[in-house]
C-alpha cells in the first residue's frame, strides 16, 4: 500500500483545486453579470474576514477570505452575500438603481446566476475534451472473454462469447462502459442484454458486492458482474515494442503464451511480467490459421500490489484499438461524460435515500483535501482528473433549489414567472436564511463523517 501524502501536499492539493475552481464559478457570475451592466461591489475567494484584497476603478473589492470553502460576488442592490435584496434600494439614485442585480430583468438575473455552474459544467468538459484529444480512448468490443470464480454473470446464464449490448437499457458501446455502469450498483439485480448467434437475450444477473481497495488504502463498495471482457487480441503496440519487432500484429487473437492458453487479456501480462529477458512462444490465430512466434521480452515498470514501481517483463502490446478523436467529437464526447458523472452523482444520491448505501459515503471538505494530496502524488493527468470531477460536483450542488445556492435563487425566480412578481423580501430572506442553516448543518455533518474515517479515529 502506497503511504498518503504528507500534511503539506495535501493542504498544497487542497487549495490547487478549489481555489481555482471557486475562481472559475464566480467568475461566471460576474462576467455575465458585467455584460447586463451589473455593478459588483465586492468578489471574494473564501468567506468570513478579510485576509487581503485590493480595489478596481469601478469600485468591486476583490478579496481573499479567511475560510477557504467557497466564495461570492456581491452585485450592487444585494443585502448580503447570499444575494438577498437589499431593502434600501428604493433610495438608491436611478443611475445607481440601474446598476443594481434586482433591477434587471427576469432572464437576465436566471442567466447571471445560472453562469456560474454552467462555468464549471463548461470547466469539467474541457478537461475530459482534453483528454480525449491527447490521449485518445482505448475501445474494446464488450465480448465475454472469460468468467471469475463464483461468477454471477456465469450463474445466470451468460456465456464465452456473448456481446454484451445494454445494461438496464443503457446501451453499452465498448469494454470499458460495462465496469463504468455497473460499479454503481452493488448487490442490485441488472437485466443484461447479450447478442448471442445472431439473436438478442437478456438476462437479469444479480451484481457482486466488492469492496475495492486503492493503494492508499481507501475502500469503496462496487457492483461487479463477474466477467473478463477484454479479448486476448492485439489491439496496437506502444514504445519499443517487442512483439512487433517480432512479427505480430493489429488483429492478432493470443490463444496462448509460453504453452499456457490464454481467455482475456488480463491473462497475457500476468503470464509476461515475470519472464523479463526470455524469448517465449506467443501463438496467435491471424486469418483463420495458427501462427506461432516466438518473442523476446522486455523490460518495464509497474506497480505492485503495495503500489512500488517495480521492473517486468513487457511486449509493448494494447488491447483493443486507440481511438484519436478530433477536436469537436473530443468535445461532445467530454461533454458526454460530463453528463455521465452527473447521472452517477444522481445515482449515488438516491442510493442513499433509498438506504441502498450508507450516509456515511458522503464527503466533505477533508475527505476532498485527502482525495486532492493523494491524485496530485499520482501525477498531473490524475490530478487534473480529479479536478474535473470536483468541478462537475461544485456544479451539481449548487444546482439543487435550496435557498442560499444558485438553485434556490433559480427556484425563487420560477416562482417568480409564475405568479407574475417577485417573492416578498421578508420571505426571500428568511428562506435564505433557513437554507444556510440547511447547508452548514450539512457541512458539519459531512465533516464529523470525514473525521470519523480517518485512521486516529476508525477502528
Amino acid at each position: 500500500m502506497t503511504g498518503s501524502p504528507g500534511l503539506l501536499t495535501t493542504i498544497f492539493a487542497f487549495l490547487l483545486v478549489l481555489g481555482p475552481l471557486v475562481l472559475i464559478h464566480e467568475l461566471g457570475h460576474y462576467l455575465v453579470g458585467r455584460l447586463f451592466g451589473v455593478k459588483a461591489d465586492a468578489f471574494s475567494i473564501g468567506f468570513g474576514k478579510e485576509i487581503a484584497g485590493w480595489t478596481d476603478r469601478r469600485g468591486t473589492r476583490w478579496k481573499l477570505s479567511l475560510l477557504p470553502l467557497g466564495g461570492y460576488v456581491q452585485f450592487a442592490g444585494d443585502m448580503n452575500p447570499s444575494s438577498a435584496p437589499n431593502p434600501n434600494d428604493a433610495r438608491l439614485s436611478p443611475e445607481e438603481r440601474a446598476q443594481t442585480f434586482h433591477s434587471k430583468p427576469l432572464w437576465q438575473r436566471a442567466l447571471i446566476v445560472l453562469a456560474g455552474p454552467m462555468t464549471n459544467l463548461l470547466l469539467c468538459v474541457i478537461i475530459f475534451a482534453g483528454f480525449y484529444a491527447i490521449y485518445g480512448r482505448m475501445i474494446a468490443d464488450p465480448e465475454i472473454s472469460g468468467f471469475a470464480d463464483n461468477s454471477p454473470a456465469a450463474q445466470a446464464g451468460l456465456r464465452l462469447g456473448d456481446r454484451i449490448v445494454a445494461i438496464d437499457g443503457e446501451k453499452v458501446e465498448t469494454a470499458q462502459d460495462v465496469p463504468a455502469i455497473v460499479l454503481y450498483y452493488p448487490g442490485k439485480t441488472l437485466n443484461i442484454a447479450v447478442e448471442r448467434d445472431g439473436q438478442t437475450i437478456v438476462r437479469p444477473v444479480k451484481a457482486a458486492s466488492r469492496e475495492l481497495t486503492d493503494q492508499f488504502g481507501n475502500k469503496a463498495r462496487i457492483g461487479d458482474l463477474g466477467v473478463e471482457l477484454i479479448p486476448p487480441m492485439v489491439g496496437g503496440f506502444f514504445g519499443e515494442s517487442t512483439a512487433e519487432k517480432a512479427g505480430l500484429k493489429v488483429g492478432d487473437r493470443i490463444v496462448s503464451v509460453g504453452g499456457t492458453s490464454v481467455d482475456g487479456f488480463d491473462d497475457i501480462p500476468r503470464l509476461i511480467r515475470p519472464n523479463a529477458g526470455r524469448t517465449i512462444d506467443i501463438a496467435v490465430r491471424r486469418d483463420g490459421r495458427l501462427i506461432t512466434v516466438p518473442v523476446p521480452i522486455g523490460q518495464g515498470k509497474a506497480p505492485d500490489e503495495q503500489g512500488r514501481l517495480q521492473s517486468v517483463g513487457q511486449i509493448g502490446v494494447i488491447p483493443g484499438r486507440l481511438d484519436k478523436p478530433g477536436v469537436m467529437r473530443a468535445i461532445v464526447l467530454g461533454f458526454d461524460q460530463s453528463m455521465n458523472a452527473i447521472g452517477n452523482i444522481v445515482t449515488g444520491l438516491k442510493q442513499i435515500v433509498t438506504g441502498d448505501r450508507s450516509v456515511r459515503e458522503l464527503g466533505g471538505p477533508i475527505k476532498i483535501a485527502q482525495y486532492s494530496g493523494q491524485s496530485l502524488s499520482l501525477g498531473w493527468a490524475s490530478f487534473v482528473e480529479f479536478v474535473a470531477f470536483i468541478s462537475i460536483n461544485l456544479a451539481f450542488i449548487n444546482l439543487l433549489p435550496i435557498p442560499g445556492l444558485d438553485g434556490g435563487h433559480l427556484a425563487f425566480y420560477a416562482a417568480e414567472l409564475v405568479r407574475r412578481r417577485p417573492l416578498g423580501v421578508r420571505s426571500q430572506e428568511w428562506a435564505i436564511r433557513t437554507g444556510v442553516v440547511l447547508v452548514l448543518a450539512l457541512m458539519v455533518f459531512v465533516t464529523v463523517n470525514d473525521l470519523a474515517s480517518l485512521p486516529i479515529f476508525a477502528r
